[in-house]
């Protein structure tokens, strides 16, 4: 499946998931957390995550709800490439700085 904007998703965050959304194959989970950040309109918190801005897209898998925290990464030659840090669940909510609606990496 092609997706219009690509998340790098690490194995870490893959294990996130299926420790606390669903126990899923790994290409499913990929799958599933793509598709979730498609949405460049959707509600969004913004934080700091390791000392830099990072966003919170709230999504849902089934009837559980859930977090991706995504950060960038700048690559060699300034390439900007967002990666999926971790998932987190209702009880693990993170303190966002403010909400908005979609986002771009200029924060």
């Amino acid at each position: 499946m092609r997706f219009k904007q690509f998340f790098y998703i690490p194995p870490h965050t893959v294990q996130r998931f299926r420790e606390r959304v669903a126990a899923l194959p790994t290409r499913k989970i990929r799958t599933i957390i793509q598709a979730a950040l498609q949405d460049n309109t959707q509600l969004v918190g913004v934080q700091t995550w390791d000392k830099s801005p990072s966003v919170v897209y709230f999504a849902r898998y089934r009837d559980k709800s859930y977090q991706i925290i995504v950060t960038r990464e700048i690559k060699k030659q300034n390439n900007v490439c967002p990666v999926v840090r971790t998932i987190l669940v209702g009880e693990m909510e993170t303190k966002t700085q403010y909400k908005r609606r979609g986002w771009d990496w200029n924060l």
